[in-house]
């Protein structure tokens, strides 16, 4: 292997670079001692570092996570086609040293040189994959029984980091021209698919669409989205009734898509975490419209919500935090940028000790309770029908919804929220459909859009048959 030097640094997910080397000296020296294992743990945790510093070595030490996740960028390892920088090669391979044993690490490898795609655009996607490939395939060769893990790019469903936007088919081009190049050089590391932004399962399934199935042994996801200041127990639905993927909860929306298209590998939650600031939302749909973060001791209670829900889903194998220590912009951090650490450090050493011990439902996805006060079960009528229904939910009710034979009648609408409803109607419009059994249907529908249904059987008869009933008799 062709070597140079180069100056070591460390790009982290919002494009900003880091010295690598800083502190790394210092972090051998206090990294020593065996991470302990949590058997009632699911989910194994982790957390993600933006620099090798002492102080972020010490505390992952002090955590005791079982995983630890960095990005290696590709154009700094390999500046010039086949020849590598030593000293980059050589910091990454320092760090592995510092980490305490028994510690595993998932490289997230990122970004295209110039020398490959021409452009000075790093995250310009790889002009040929096979290059791409090849790369990965030197590293794994070389750090084989150091590198447990590799994560194929990183949100490649983000123009941001995938150059010209999202494009499931290219995408899966390159785990194809990956994997059995990475598997031949280390068939024991781990091939995660680039962790998607959210849960992407849209995007997923385009990669299925385009024969990725096979060329990935994990889903990567990241639950850190932009402004995420909803417990991992509250999640939206979108048109389709799914949860979006910016919902925590949307991981299993991942692993319904997984399974319809025949695999059962697992998730791998590479990032996850929530902002502590008071900021008001600078990007995404919200901007400028809602909080950014949550207090320090939300993010805690959080933190020990989100792996509750994982260790009820096994399929949930790995999960980080990310990152360890609040840097620049990424304010979700377990340790302050000063080093002060915040709730969530203890929260997060206590779930790496003791597992999970909450006993709490991870989310609500039953609607709300419907009351029928009117009309009754197979009633026989003829005119108006009287109809009184109520609903209710402490997830605050949305909408009630009546429906005759599938076509709806009218909508009742909670505008500001409240945990009832309730829909009055003499239903004048009873007396025109037509004679016999209908169907009556009342659906009820709270915030998060869970929906509950009841169904009554009514008959609609001539209004002449009840006097001549009474004059039979």
């Amino acid at each position: 292997m062709a070597v140079l030097t180069d100056s070591p640094l460390v790009r982290g997910p919002s494009g900003f670079r880091r010295v690598f080397l800083v502190g790394l000296l210092g972090a051998l020296a206090i990294a020593a001692g065996a991470v302990p294992a949590s058997s009632a743990s699911v989910a194994e945790p982790g957390v993600g570092l933006t620099s090798p510093s002492a102080l972020q070595i010490a505390d992952a030490k002090a955590l005791g996570v079982h995983w630890v996740r960095v990005f290696a960028t590709w154009p700094d390892l390999e500046p010039q086609r086949g020849v590598f920088a030593a000293n980059w090669v050589a910091s990454y391979e320092q760090l592995f040293r510092s980490l305490p044993p028994g510690t595993k690490v998932i490289i997230d490898v990122v970004d295209t040189p110039r020398w490959e795609t021409g452009s000075s655009d790093e995250h310009t996607p790889p002009a040929n994959p096979n290059d791409y490939a090849a790369f990965l395939g030197a590293l794994a060769k070389r750090w084989a029984g150091r590198v447990a893990a590799y994560e194929i790019w990183n949100e490649e469903d983000l123009a941001s980091w995938w150059t010209g936007g999202p494009d499931p088919a290219a995408y899966a081009r390159l785990l194809k021209a990956t994997y059995p190049v990475l598997k031949a050089a280390d068939p024991a590391a781990t091939v995660v698919l680039g962790g998607l932004t959210g849960n992407d399962f849209p995007f997923l399934q385009g990669v299925y669409q385009a024969g990725g199935k096979g060329s990935f042994d994990a889903v990567g996801v990241h639950t850190d989205t932009a402004c995420n200041i909803l417990s991992p127990y509250r999640f939206l639905r979108g048109a389709d009734n799914r949860m979006i993927p910016d919902s925590f909860l949307a991981y299993r929306e991942v692993h319904a898509t997984m399974l319809a298209n025949g695999d059962p590998r697992p998730i791998w939650m590479t990032e996850t975490s929530w902002r502590t600031t008071a900021a008001t939302c600078s990007e995404g749909a919200w901007a400028g419209q809602k909080p950014e973060g949550v207090t320090p001791e939300a993010q805690a209670a959080y933190l020990s919500q989100a792996y509750h829900c994982l260790a009820q889903d096994p399929y949930v194998q790995v999960a980080l935090w990310f990152p360890i220590q609040d840097d620049g912009p990424a304010v979700s951090g377990l340790v302050r940028a000063n080093g002060s650490r915040k709730p969530s450090f203890d929260a997060m050493r206590d779930y790496v000790r003791n597992g999970d011990q909450l006993t709490e439902a991870c989310g609500v996805f039953t609607g709300p309770t419907i009351r029928i006060a009117s009309p009754a079960n197979r009633v026989r009528y003829s005119g108006p029908l009287p109809i009184r229904v109520f609903a209710r939910s402490p997830q605050d009710v949305s909408r009630l919804r009546l429906e005759i034979d599938g076509k709806v009648i009218r909508n009742y609408d909670n505008h500001t929220p409240s945990p009832t409803i309730a829909g009055f109607l003499n239903w004048q419009g009873a007396k025109h459909i037509s004679f016999g059994r209908h169907t009556l249907t009342i659906l009820a529908y709270d915030k998060q859009r869970n929906v509950s249904t009841r169904k009554l059987t009514i008959y609609h008869r001539h209004a002449k048959s009840k006097h001549r009933r009474r004059a039979h008799r």
